[in-house]
Parts: C-alpha cells; sequence; structure tokens
C-alpha cells in the first residue's frame, strides 16, 4: 500500500476536483443510497444508534454523507496523511463530529467495540496481490459485529472495454494487455487517469484487477456469509439522464454487499 498512499499525498487537491465530476451525483450516489444502504436504514431513512467504520475515506466525501444520515459515530481513515489533512480541514471549518486517522486498512486492530456498518469505497482496487485482497477482506470483517454489513465500490471488474471518450465524465481506464486475452489476470495494473470540467487530464493512479470469482472467493475464505454485486444505476429523476446511457455501458465502478 505504499505506492498507493504516495500517489495520493501528492495528488492531494487535483483528486479532490473529481468529487465535483457530473457523474457521481446521479449515478455512484444514487447507486449507494437507493440501491445498496437502503436496507440499513430505519424507518426515518436513517442510520440512528449506528456506529459507522468508513475505509479508504479520502478527503471524507462519502463520510460526512453518512454521518448527515444520524449515526452516531463514524471514523473515517485513510493511509494517505493528506488527504486526512483535507479530511480534519473540513471537519475545522464545518464541525460535524467526524473521526478520522491514518492509517493502513489492512493493519487496523479490533475495535473495543464491534462497527454495525463498514464502508470502503475503492479501497479493494488497490489490493496488487490476492494475499493483499484476502488481508483487506479479512481486516473488515475484525471490525464488523456479528450479522453487520460491508459495502463499498471497487473498479469495475466486469468491463473494461471503453470504445468511447469518457473524459467529459471526468474519467478514464485503461489496461496494457488485449483484452482478448480473457480471463484478465489476477493482478494486472489498470491505469486510472482523472480529467478536469475542460476535459484537461489531472493526475493518473492504478488500480488492480481481480476477478469476479476471487473477490467472492476471498471474502469467503474471510468468514463473509454472503457476498452481493451491484451494478451502477442512474437516478431516473436525473435532469440529464440521457448524457449518462454511454456512461453506463462501461462504468468505472460497481458496488459490493457483503454480510458477516
Amino acid at each position: 500500500m505504499a505506492n498507493n498512499k504516495s500517489e495520493y499525498d501528492m495528488i492531494g487537491i487535483d483528486y479532490v476536483e473529481l468529487t465535483e465530476n457530473s457523474w457521481r451525483l446521479p449515478i455512484e450516489n444514487y447507486t449507494l443510497h437507493k440501491c445498496m444502504l437502503q436496507s440499513l436504514l430505519d424507518e426515518h431513512e436513517l442510520l440512528t444508534g449506528k456506529r459507522v467504520l468508513d475505509l479508504a475515506c479520502g478527503h471524507g466525501l462519502y463520510t460526512r454523507e453518512l454521518k448527515a444520515l444520524n449515526c452516531d459515530y463514524i471514523l473515517g481513515v485513510d493511509i494517505s496523511s493528506e488527504m486526512i489533512k483535507l479530511a480534519n480541514d473540513i471537519e475545522y471549518q464545518e464541525p460535524k463530529g467526524i473521526e478520522y486517522q491514518v492509517a493502513d486498512a489492512k493493519q487496523l486492530k479490533p475495535p473495543e467495540t464491534l462497527f454495525d456498518l463498514v464502508t470502503a469505497f475503492y479501497l479493494l482496487c488497490y489490493a496488487r496481490t490476492r494475499d493483499e485482497l484476502l488481508e483487506m477482506a479479512g481486516s473488515i470483517h475484525t471490525q464488523l459485529g456479528e450479522n453487520k454489513k460491508f459495502i463499498g465500490f471497487t473498479t469495475n471488474i466486469m468491463n473494461y472495454d471503453e470504445k468511447f471518450d469518457k473524459k467529459k465524465y471526468g474519467i478514464s481506464r485503461q489496461v496494457n494487455i488485449s483484452l482478448e486475452e480473457r480471463p484478465i489476470p489476477d493482478g494486472t495494473k489498470v491505469f486510472i487517469n482523472l480529467y478536469n470540467k475542460d476535459e484537461k487530464k489531472i493526475c493518473t493512479f492504478t488500480n488492480y484487477h481481480f476477478s469476479a470469482v476471487t473477490y467472492e472467493q476471498v471474502f469467503k475464505e474471510s468468514g463473509f456469509k454472503t457476498f452481493q454485486w451491484i451494478p451502477f444505476q442512474c437516478d431516473p429523476r436525473a435532469s440529464n439522464k440521457e448524457l449518462y446511457d454511454q456512461f453506463l455501458q462501461c462504468p468505472n465502478g460497481i458496488g459490493i454487499i457483503a454480510t458477516k
């Protein structure tokens, strides 16, 4: 994870610019709130009384969204000190009662009180080997209470065949192997390019591919009882829904729900 840490320490504020790109609200945010979180919410559609751990929290984008659902306690963890600094700066300016910590998600100690929900939005895609992926899943398992859930996003392992220019969406992906060679080998590097609103590339970082079978096996080996893939969906009420039809042919991410 050292390379991952240094990548994010260097890109810092540039990465935050991606959060302003338009696809995240009607697609990623909609998928999270309407397709993944719903079964965990109370009758008021809140997380009242819940303890939440947000791994790979970055500058706290989703940490703040989860806190807004009225969870009792939330801890955001990221390996990048620069990202945690940005998160703490936002917390200082607009206090919400969120705690942040610089730590490697693979090396977390078991908590004194287990969490009701663990989230990780784009953590698992940084595992370089199957062993690292297993470490991450195992660490998540140790943080959760019995019958509690993990939800997260990872890079969309189902499809890398981007036959159209995705710069207008602020993100593109590429692998340096022939997509005709299937299956794609586990551990294959996936290069993520981020673009600003002017479609100028602002940074590139590296993810790693693992097959759906590998993900499912690793979570089972870690002790999880269930594992489910959640494809990205677009908010049917989005005013410019047609803009995202092409994006959804090859979305950059996919959701995961797993139960301890």
